[in-house]
Order: structure tokens, then C-alpha cells, then sequence
């Protein structure tokens, strides 16, 4: 599989790519378009939260944290006008900073295996929909915003997978490894019960999701304007 250095490098340059192509088209202004190359980059390193404790995956769990808890507070500063903000902000960044590195990634890292199940397409589709009910719900964005950082997480999770499954060629021999096939798939057969609820679970969080008209409106209209 591809090393912690190719994954945040490729990751960075696809996401960046994209979030431009979107700025270029007027979708969204420049501070959206930076959240979009953020997110996508953070979501190149989405599918090794089932790592072990190697020191790129500590180091890579630890920026993300740190990144995701500061524009949480971010987003959050800029919502809310109230007598205590710094205090509520510095409360909020430093609660959002633990919960994800010692409680959200370290509970991963314990209990899932590396290239099991959080290495599926389904999984990370899971994990965008969770963001995108996150953004609308808790943070109160509007509809269109949540689904494009959930677009832009997915997108860079795909690009993870990708990466992986290309590693997972011996190019000089011409054969497949091991690893082949582990990274971009959408079931397992000795998982039927483990995929099923997972799969269920995604029905739910697509019932509650907020409406997406907007959003794909959106890109409706820029491919309109390449015919």
C-alpha cells in the first residue's frame, strides 16, 4: 500500500485541484474553497484511522485533529456573538482536539484491523454522511455547504483507496499482492452481518440528511456551461 507521505501528498494535490475547479466555476468564495481543500486533504487520511500506532499514523492523527478541532471553532466563532466567546471557543477547541485524538482515533486503532472494513467504499460513505449531518445539524451550515465538505471528504478518502489498491500492484512482475483488492471494495462475504448493519446504517443517515436540490443544481449548471 502506499506510504503516510504519498497519501497526504496526492491527497493535498487532488483536493486543491478540485476545490479550485469549484472556485473557478463561482460555486463558492475563496475561504470555502481553502475549507474544501482542507477537508479533502483530511479525508486522504480517513481510511488509516484502523492503522496501528506507526509514528506517521500518530503524527497524521494528531494534525488532523488539531485541523478539524480549530475550524470547528472556527465556523463556531463566526455563528455566534456572546459575552463569553473566547472562553466558549477555547473550551470548544481543546474538548473537540481530546475527543478526536484520544478518544475517536485511539478507539479506532484499538478495535478495527487494518484494511478490514473501514478500508471499504461503504464505510466511507458512512463516515460523509455522518460530516454532512454533522455540518447541517450541529453547526448549522446551509445544505449545500454540508454536502460539499461531505463531497470533498469522500473525494479525498476515494483518492486514499485508490492509492492504495495501485500499490497493490507489482508492476515489474505484472502481478497481483496480497493487499489487492482489500482497499476499494463494497462487500465482504464473511462480514454479511458487519456490512449489513452498515449498510443500514447509511439508509438512515440518507433519510435525515439534509436536501440536496441545491447542491446538485449547482453542478447541473456547470455542466451546462462546458456544452
Amino acid at each position: 500500500m502506499a506510504n503516510f507521505r504519498t497519501h497526504i501528498s496526492v491527497g493535498a494535490v487532488s483536493s486543491v485541484a478540485v476545490a479550485a475547479v469549484g472556485f473557478y466555476f463561482e460555486l463558492y468564495g475563496p475561504t470555502t474553497a481553502v475549507l474544501c481543500a482542507i477537508i479533502g486533504t483530511l479525508g486522504s487520511l480517513l481510511p488509516d484511522i484502523d492503522l496501528e500506532h506507526s509514528k506517521p499514523a500518530v503524527q497524521g492523527f494528531f494534525a488532523v485533529s488539531l485541523i478539524v478541532s480549530t475550524l470547528v471553532t472556527i465556523i463556531y466563532a463566526n455563528r455566534h456573538d456572546a459575552d463569553k466567546l473566547l472562553l466558549d471557543s477555547l473550551i470548544l477547541w481543546a474538548g473537540g482536539f481530546l475527543l478526536l485524538r484520544f478518544g475517536v482515533f485511539e478507539l479506532f486503532s484499538r478495535l478495527t484491523v487494518h484494511r478490514g472494513m473501514v478500508h471499504s467504499l461503504p464505510y466511507m460513505a458512512m463516515l460523509t454522511l455522518i460530516l454532512v449531518c454533522g455540518i447541517f445539524y450541529g453547526l448549522r451550515l446551509t445544505a449545500f455547504v454540508s454536502w460539499l465538505f461531505g463531497l470533498m471528504l469522500f473525494i479525498g478518502a476515494v483518492v486514499h483507496l485508490v492509492l492504495d489498491e495501485i500499490y497493490s500492484i507489482n508492476i515489474y512482475g505484472l502481478r497481483l499482492k496480497k493487499s489487492a483488492g482489500t482497499a476499494m471494495k463494497l462487500f465482504e462475504s464473511n462480514k454479511i452481518v458487519q456490512y449489513g448493519c452498515l449498510y443500514a446504517i447509511i439508509a438512515v443517515l440518507i433519510y435525515i440528511a439534509p436536501p440536496y436540490g441545491d447542491f446538485v443544481r449547482a453542478f447541473v449548471r456547470i455542466g451546462q456551461n462546458l456544452h
